[in-house]
């Protein structure tokens, strides 16, 4: 790893350097007068921090030209100046983060870390084979930059789990990193869609190659993590004997069984609980229901409207799958019947 601290010479920037030594053993860090001079020989610096404090009326067009300039490097910025303004222009010209000099040597020390282990995963992911991303051989990018937007391909497992509307710390429990990993995994992707926010972020994922391949490499097996799912449900708790729709009822919502029982009538069958079911009428031709589902005990379900679902279904690929998994197995499942 290569590290470059563009700031004046001092007792100050000589322990910085002390600390990026503790917190990257074995690394190159190379100290340079200010950010004119961060073309230093041996290639790229994997990390580059700036102290702007060097022409603070120039903050924002400093960090622009060092981001233009060396692409593949993340960037701190480092100042006296504080206020909410001056770091989001900061982080706008290109900035991973800004560190002022107010901050104590456990924050800067606790930041810094984070920033070196995602160096070293994105590191990591940059070179690992195939089978590493849980991606068959064929499927999914073989370096960074092949789906389009650059990620790395933990980043695409990031953003793969974003998608499904999981929070920093669900993300951090199932990849195995830190949730302070997680938060500089979801920067750097939202630099690299040229996003603001998660929702756009997920709309943009919607055209990743590397993202949906996660997605449905999940949802082969026909299961599905509703985490991200029961958020945009809604809840309702039914008494025995109440009957959700009848057949030939337009179909307007997608039903999981929480909790209780139901029974769909015509074809005498009890569904399980953790079973999702509707799905065949907001799906067919006509949209009717093609069973009565009555509720045979005190019964939780929570429901999607047809809009909700077909939102879903189109942004979602695992829960496409998983709608096509489910509508195939019915309709085998009627067909047994039959004969």
């Amino acid at each position: 790893m290569k590290i470059l601290l563009a700031a004046p010479t001092g007792w100050a920037t000589d322990a910085l350097c002390g600390l990026l030594r503790k917190l990257a053993p074995g690394a190159e860090v190379h100290v340079v007068p200010d950010a004119r001079s961060l073309d230093t020989p041996g290639g790229p610096a994997d990390l580059i921090l700036l102290d702007i404090d060097v022409e603070p009326t120039k903050a924002s067009s400093i960090v622009a030209d060092a981001a233009r300039n060396h692409a593949s490097s993340r960037i701190v910025a480092m100042g006296s100046q504080e206020g909410k303004r001056h770091v989001e222009s900061l982080i706008d010209a290109g900035a991973l983060t800004y560190l002022p000099h107010s901050f104590t040597e456990t924050v800067i020390m606790g930041t810094l870390h984070l920033i070196i282990d995602n160096l070293k995963d994105s590191a990591k992911d940059a070179g690992a084979a195939p089978s590493d991303a849980n991606l068959p051989e064929s499927s999914g990018p073989a370096a960074p930059g092949e789906d389009g937007f650059g990620l790395t391909r933990r980043q695409a497992d990031v953003l793969a789990l974003v998608c499904e509307g999981k929070a920093n710390r669900s993300i951090a429990q199932a990849l195995g990193i830190s949730e302070g990993v997680v938060k500089l995994h979801v920067t750097a992707i939202h630099k690299a869609l040229k996003v603001r926010s998660r929702a756009e972020a997920i709309l943009v994922a919607s055209r990743s190659q590397s993202v949906t391949f996660r997605q449905l490499r999940k949802a082969e097996g026909g299961k599905l993590d509703l985490d991200w799912l029961l958020g945009h449900m809604t809840h309702e708790r039914l008494p025995r004997d109440s009957v959700l729709f009848r057949i030939g009822d337009p179909a307007g919502e997608l039903y999981y069984l929480q909790r209780g029982a139901i029974r769909l009538e015509e074809i005498n069958t009890e569904l399980p609980v953790g079973t999702m079911f509707g799905e065949i009428g907001i799906f067919s031709p006509s949209q009717k229901r093609t069973c009565s589902a009555v509720c045979t005990s005190t019964t939780d379900v929570f429901k999607l409207t047809s809009d909700q679902v077909k939102r879903l279904y189109l942004l979602n690929p695992q829960f496409a799958l998983y709608i096509v998994h489910l509508i195939s197995q019915r309709l085998m499942a009627d067909r047994a019947r039959v004969t």
